[in-house]
């Protein structure tokens, strides 16, 4: 194998290094976009029972203050019986009185209706409240152990990436091009061995895909130093020194 394969697996090497931390770091940021969206779907919740709390109490409020004015109202009717002069008029003061105290009654009970919804609702939002902070104690929790990660990746990651560009010197610019988008399309599986596939015949393989390979890739490999890939994933192949 010629200095250029050679280049090339070291790159190869380094760069499964780097992909391999990165994918680990990838995880622990999706685990705290993940519990980000988790709270933000708590508080949300919180909010809507909080204003369904709101709107609940302005309404018993509402019906407290009702039930009041009923009762000046069936005072004011009573004082009233008391300076009639006639039946009639009695009869008439009698019959609102009735009506205020049925109204009164209707009033009152829709007021404690919404008493006891105001307290369940209380409870809602109290528990809504603890399950908002759960979330955010967890978003904490995954947020402290992404950087706890990328502390402790941070100086490997520093050092792989020079041993990359070291690497990289020793290669010809077009070379790195092509190096880098086949790492990129696999995340660094640039790479791909030609396997033969029987011992007695010139029958090659794609390590990488498994597809069958020209004799002549084999045997150009064998003989020059030069990038070749293959015509189906794309990878740059190499023939293992030890084959």
């Amino acid at each position: 194998m010629g200095a250029t394969l050679e280049a090339l697996i070291a790159l190869r090497d380094i760069e499964l290094q780097i992909a391999d931390i990165r994918r680990q770091l990838a995880t622990k940021q999706n685990s705290v976009a993940r519990q980000a969206a988790k709270l933000r779907t708590a508080e949300t919740a919180l909010a809507h029972e909080q204003a369904d709390l709101k709107r609940t109490q302005v309404a018993a409020d509402a019906a407290d203050l009702e039930v009041k004015s009923r009762d000046a109202a069936v005072t004011k009717l009573r004082d009233n019986l008391n300076t009639v002069r006639t039946n009639k008029e009695y009869a008439a003061i009698m019959a609102q009185l009735n009506n205020e105290k049925a109204d009164r009654s209707r009033v009152e009970n829709r007021a404690l209706e919404l008493i006891g919804e105001v307290e369940a609702k209380r409870r809602l939002v109290t528990e809504q409240e603890a399950a908002v902070h759960a979330e955010t104690q967890r978003l904490s929790s995954v947020k402290a152990q992404l950087e706890q990660v990328q502390g402790s990746f941070a100086e490997r990651l520093a050092a792989l990436e020079r041993q990359r560009d070291e690497a990289a010197a020793h290669l010809e610019p077009k070379t790195i091009d092509l190096f880098n988008r086949i790492s990129e399309r696999y995340e660094g599986e640039t790479m791909a061995r030609v396997v033969q596939a029987h011992p007695r015949r010139q029958e090659y393989l794609c390590d990488g895909c498994n597809m069958s390979l020209a004799a002549e890739r084999a045997n150009a490999l064998l003989s020059r130093d030069e990038v070749i890939t293959c015509d189906s994933c794309g990878r740059i192949l190499y023939i293992d020194k030890h084959t």
